[in-house]
This record gives structure tokens, sequence and C-alpha cells, in this order.
């Protein structure tokens, strides 16, 4: 069984379901609510013990009622959790998610204790980075912890496959470190400057992906299905 790590972002989803999106000043009655786990990282973790790895979370929460229902929801997932770590000064993180009637949205995310996680919390794994043979990762925690970690792994030997959300410019000197990039159609377009509407379009991204010393890219492109090259 793969030993999978995990660093990220753990937020609590408050959603509002309503006939629209309210304007600014405005209130509208009659909303359903409810709340969801959530955070890119947290959503990794579920997924990767869902499909059988053995998954350590790295991550930061407060120490709130929503630090500790992520915590127990973690352990019901089979998820390893000696390194989800309480921040006594900061609130979990979370998003407040408006939904109208055709399924648009509007999202505000407080991130919280997600934040303050640095290369020290990161550190402090160094035994569990000895011994792991995959890297989870993306950007909901401070990049320059991002980049930090992904050159640690790769050090360690671990595949290190990073999704870029939410987007952001990646530096050149990462690049060579990840194993595998899995960006959608609007992170690929900020990455490479093109617009990726076809697979030809998919393609010419990739081509300018992979120069940068990438092994692997998976282009996920809604409807479409996805778009693979490796080096």
């Amino acid at each position: 069984m793969p030993k999978i790590i995990v660093v990220g972002s753990s937020n609590t989803d408050m959603v509002i379901q309503s006939a629209r999106i309210p304007k600014p000043g405005e209130t509208i009655l009659g909303g359903s609510f409810f709340m969801n786990p959530g955070g890119k990282g947290a959503n990794q973790a579920v997924a990767a013990a869902r499909l059988g790895g053995e998954v350590h979370f790295i991550c930061k929460v407060g120490q709130d009622v929503f630090g500790d229902m992520a915590r127990q929801q973690f352990i019901q997932e089979g998820i390893h959790t000696e390194f989800v770590i309480s921040d006594a000064d900061l609130p979990s993180g979370v998003a407040l998610i408006n939904v109208d009637a055709q399924g648009e949205n509007s999202i505000t995310v407080a991130s919280g204790a997600n934040g303050t996680l640095s290369m020290s919390d990161i550190e402090k794994a160094d035994a569990l980075f000895e011994a792991g043979d995959v890297l989870l990762i993306q950007l909901e925690t401070p990049l320059q912890t991002v980049w930090e970690t992904i050159q640690m792994a790769h050090k360690k030997g671990l595949k290190v496959i990073l999704n870029p959300a939410p987007a952001a410019e990646i530096p050149d000197e990462i690049y060579p470190y990840i194993f595998a990039l899995t960006p959608n159609e609007t992170e690929t377009e900020l990455l490479t400057g093109v617009e990726v509407h076809s697979l030809a379009k998919a393609q010419e991204a990739a081509s300018i992906l992979l120069n940068k010393g990438l092994s692997h890219l998976l282009i996920t492109m809604g409807s479409q299905g996805a778009y693979y090259q490796s080096a």
C-alpha cells in the first residue's frame, strides 16, 4: 500500500442555497443551509484514503468546533492525523458559499489557520517524508511553504503531484521537482498563456509546461475529458 502524504488546507464549507445570490447590501429570506467538510487538501486526503492509500495529512486547524469536527472526520476516513496541527491563535478555515437556483455560486474563504502552515510545521514530519512514496499538494496554503515542501519531498525521493489550485504562477525552478501536474483549463491558461479550448490547444500548452521540466501533465477539460502527456 503506498504511503501518501497530503499537505494542504482544511476548511468547513457553509452553504446557503437560495433563488438568487443577493446583491451588495441586500438580504434574501427563504434559503436552505448545510455544512460540508472541505478544503482542497482535505479533499485530496479523503479521495486518496477512499482509493486505498495509507494517507497522512499535514494541515492546520483552529482550536474550535470546526477543527474538532475536521479531525474526527479524518479519523473516520482512515486518515492518519498525527500532523493535523491545532493553532491556538487562529480559527479553522471556513468558506461561505451562496448558491442560486441555476447552480451559480459566490464564495468567500477565510483561510484562518491554513494561512500559517509553515516549513517549521512540515519539518516536524521529516521521518514521515523519509518513509513516504507520494506527496499530494495544492496551493491553498502559503505558497512559499508549498514550494519548499515540494523540494523537500523530491529530495527524499517522493513523487510530487501538484494540483495548481487556486490558480497561481509556479516559479520555473519548481517544475523539475514535480512528477505530475494536474491543472484545469483556467489554471493551464494562467501558466502558459494558451487558452485551452480544444485538444490541439491542450497539446500546445503541454509542450510549454513539459519543457519546463515536468515528468507528467494531466489537463482536466470539463466535458471534453482530460489531456495527458508525459515528457
